[in-house]
Formats: C-alpha cells, sequence, structure tokens
C-alpha cells in the first residue's frame, strides 16, 4: 500500500477539541484516510506549509495572547521545536522563500505582514521587519481597515507578493537576499476592483500569469505580466449560477497547469476551471458537493489524482478522485473525522 502523509491544521478553540497540527495518511491506491495523530500542540494553527526542514505555523490568536510563528522539525531531525513572536494579530497565512531562508506571516486583524530570516536548519532566527498596510474598502462589515490574507514569495526572482482584503490591494515587492534587505514601498500595486476582498493568489510555473480568489466578490480575476508589470485583464465568477455569501476561500492550480480549482464555503462546495490553452483564462466546467460543510482549505496531491478537503464546520476531511484529462472530481466515500480542520497540505 502506498501512503502520502497530510499535515492539518485545526482550530483549537471551544468548543474544538483538537489540540493543533496533525497527521494523517492517505492511501494512494483507494483515497481513503487513515486514523490522525497530533504532531505537535498549537494554539489555531490555521495555516500550515510544509518543508524539507519541518512544518511551519502560526498560531492564530490576537496580540495580546502572544501570537507566534512555530517551525516543528521533522521527526528524524535533531533540531528542536522553536518559535518567533508575532508583532500583529491573528495570523492567517505562512510563506516560506524558495531558499528555505525567509518566512512572512500574514496577520489578518492588524493588516501586517512580519518579516523572519531562517536559520540553515529551518530554525526560526528573528523577525527582521514589520510591512504595515493602510486603507479601508466599501464593504462596511469586512472592509473597515486592510487585512493581511496571503503573501507568496516567487519562485523565479526576488520578490514576494502581499494580498490586502480590507483595503482590496495586491502588492509585489522586491528584496535583496544577500543583504536581508526588504523595501517598505511596493515596486507595483494593483487595485482589486473595489469591494472584492482578495483573499488567495496562485501563480503559474512560468509566474506570467496569475489567479485571485477574492472572498467577498466570490470571483477570480486573472493577472497577466506584460514587459515587467502586472496587469488585471479577466475577472469570472468562482462560482457560477450559485447564491454568493462572501466566503471564497482556496485556489490551486493542478500540477499541469491545465485545470483550476477553487472552493466556495458558504456553498460547500468546490468548482473546477478549463485553463484555455491560448489565452489562459479559466473557463468553468463543474461544481462539487465536498461532503462537508465549509471547506476552508483543500489540497490536490503532487501526482494530480487526488483532492482532499478541510470541511471546517461538519469537522470532516473527504477524499476525491481527480481525473487528470477532464479535470472532474468523484467522492471516494471516504471521510474522516477531525474537529475543525482548516488547512491541509502534503508532506515532503
Amino acid at each position: 500500500m502506498k501512503i502520502l502523509p497530510l499535515t492539518i491544521g485545526c482550530y483549537t478553540d471551544t468548543p474544538s477539541k483538537s489540540q493543533g497540527v496533525y497527521q494523517t495518511q492517505l492511501d494512494l491506491g483507494t483515497g481513503k484516510l487513515l486514523p490522525f495523530k497530533l504532531v505537535a500542540e498549537c494554539n489555531n494553527p490555521s495555516f500550515v506549509v510544509a518543508t524539507k526542514l519541518g512544518i511551519y505555523t502560526a498560531s492564530e490568536v490576537e496580540q495580546p495572547k502572544q501570537p507566534q510563528l512555530f517551525h516543528i522539525p521533522n521527526t528524524y531531525s535533531k533540531t528542536t521545536t522553536n518559535s518567533g513572536v508575532i508583532s500583529g494579530s491573528h495570523p492567517c497565512h505562512v510563506a516560506i522563500a524558495p531558499n528555505n531562508k525567509f518566512a512572512i506571516t500574514s496577520q489578518y486583524s492588524s493588516g501586517t505582514f512580519d518579516i523572519f530570516s531562517l536559520s540553515i536548519n529551518g530554525n526560526i532566527d528573528k523577525r527582521l521587519k514589520t510591512i504595515k498596510m493602510v486603507g479601508s474598502g466599501p464593504n462596511k462589515d469586512r472592509q473597515t481597515g486592510p487585512h493581511a490574507h496571503q503573501c507568496l514569495f516567487l519562485q523565479n526572482s526576488p520578490q514576494f507578493v502581499t494580498i490586502d482584503l480590507g483595503a482590496d490591494k495586491i502588492n509585489f515587492y522586491c528584496f535583496d537576499e544577500e543583504q536581508e534587505e526588504f523595501l517598505d514601498e511596493p515596486m507595483q500595486s494593483i487595485k482589486a476592483p473595489a469591494g472584492n476582498g482578495p483573499r488567495h493568489l496562485v501563480f503559474n510555473k512560468a509566474e506570467d500569469k496569475a489567479y485571485v480568489l477574492c472572498e467577498l466578490s466570490e470571483t477570480i480575476l486573472m493577472l497577466e505580466k506584460v514587459l515587467g508589470v502586472w496587469s488585471i485583464v479577466e475577472e469570472i465568477d468562482a462560482l457560477p449560477n450559485m447564491e454568493k455569501g462572501e466566503a471564497a476561500a482556496a485556489i490551486k492550480l493542478s500540477p499541469d497547469e491545465q485545470f483550476l480549482y477553487v472552493s466556495g464555503r458558504y456553498q460547500s462546495r468546490i468548482s473546477s476551471f478549463r485553463i484555455d490553452s491560448m489565452t489562459k483564462i479559466p473557463i468553468f466546467i463543474d461544481s462539487y458537493n465536498t461532503e462537508g460543510n465549509f471547506p476552508r482549505d483543500f489540497h490536490i496531491t503532487d501526482c494530480g489524482q487526488w483532492l482532499i478537503a478541510a470541511n471546517q464546520h461538519s469537522n470532516n476531511i473527504t477524499s476525491f478522485k481527480r481525473d487528470n484529462k477532464d479535470g472532474s472530481l468523484v467522492y471516494t466515500g471516504y471521510s474522516l473525522e477531525i474537529d475543525t480542520p482548516v488547512c491541509i497540505t502534503q508532506q515532503l
């Protein structure tokens, strides 16, 4: 039996009985999810990222409760778990640089991004800088101030991008890796349509196209880079012909970049899109019930054959067989009960 380890981050606030970061295993023959085990205790590890040097997560709590960035080494490593103090409130995303030298956390409530240096063994060294967002949006309930929701390092250049749901902004920054210098001002700032609330972004491998999922408008923005400058070229519905609920969540490209998937928490569905071979614009194919409620996150395995959804409100993780040719999903019938799962990824 071939198995794939999966790492799960869970909210731990009452009434959840979860204690932090867990690991399950996916049977690559059947899609069955094997019993989980606790990897590390942590308050509200709502986002987890796996690297060759271990797992990184952050405690999504307010500043008085001292949120931290954690490094959880691999079980065979002699390095012990360590942490770094985060300056803002409610960190909801962690990004690791391609060379494993830096980490950036996104603090939703304070609208800030903390940049950390990492040591050669993956441990958290020190906080280098905090970048503070400014601005607001027209949604009086959700956009009274900046809300940092994601940061991503580019793989092919010394740049990173930040996503601000509160001010409807997508900012591109450059940095000097050797000098550990991160500039305060972005090299380019893109203004999303007012009230869209951009949440998460995914690049293609060439990093000349990007797809931004907007939480509030429940639409996808397609970005294109021409002569070094990014611009919005298209906007499409993430869940066509369905009632909206201001709760679009995760966005992922298939490994072959032929298909795009997004999750809608309000609808408890995952939409699939075919990427047009010429224009690279996503074309809606179908949407699928996640066999649970409120899918905050999902993961597509590197082989492309499986999709696993984390259903926060129904306290379960479900697996789907994915067709590499047409992008369709078929529920395997396997569901794993676990309290408030909100992030899932495979271990390297």
